[in-house]
């Protein structure tokens, strides 16, 4: 019984926490909400066409959470006005370098904003904003993170982490561009 428990609450973790996103756009004018259903907010009409990033093809309430690429705002719409894309693919290599040990306890990441873009990080459930060029430390508590980088007019990099106690890291966001 206690096997079956486990194994239960490890499938289950599993499943919360890797949820697969993808890109997609936009069907027909739809407004994009402050939350899933048509009693939130609206935070702009999105128009055919514009390009989204879903979190995950979970819903709520028959509404995605998702990215406006363009713009870097989260919300929601509804799931009849998306057309999916692209599987996005987790970042397999790691996001953060270790930088060495630290006396602390508590990991640390300094992260620096190496563009003219405001940067959106987003560690499990806490999302922080780093303004172009600023550079900050973040102290956080060991453990496994799911990560989300995302600015206005970039693909997110997504991927998990395991942030070790006793341990520095550091990371610069930047952009990469390719040609197709």
């Amino acid at each position: 019984m206690k096997k079956l428990f486990f194994l239960t609450l490890l499938l289950l973790t599993a499943s919360v926490g890797f949820s697969q996103s993808y890109l997609g756009w936009v069907t027909k004018q739809v407004n994009f909400r402050q939350g899933p259903g048509t009693d939130y907010g609206v935070i702009s009409s999105l128009k055919p066409g514009t390009q989204i990033f879903i979190v995950s093809l979970e819903t709520e309430n028959d509404f995605y959470n998702i990215i406006d690429i363009a713009t870097d705002k989260e919300g929601y719409i509804h799931k009849s006005f998306v057309k999916l894309g692209e599987v996005v693919e987790n970042n397999e290599r790691g996001m953060f370098t270790p930088s060495g040990k630290t006396s602390t306890y508590n990991p640390e990441i300094e992260i620096f904003n190496n563009t003219t873009l405001t940067l959106t990080l987003k560690l499990n459930s806490e999302t922080y904003t780093f303004s172009p060029k600023q550079k900050r430390t973040l102290t956080l508590s060991p453990g496994t993170y799911n990560y989300r980088a995302s600015a206005p007019g970039i693909i997110p990099n997504i991927g998990t982490e395991y942030m070790e106690s006793n341990m520095g890291y550091t990371w610069q966001f930047y952009i990469v561009t390719e040609r197709r």
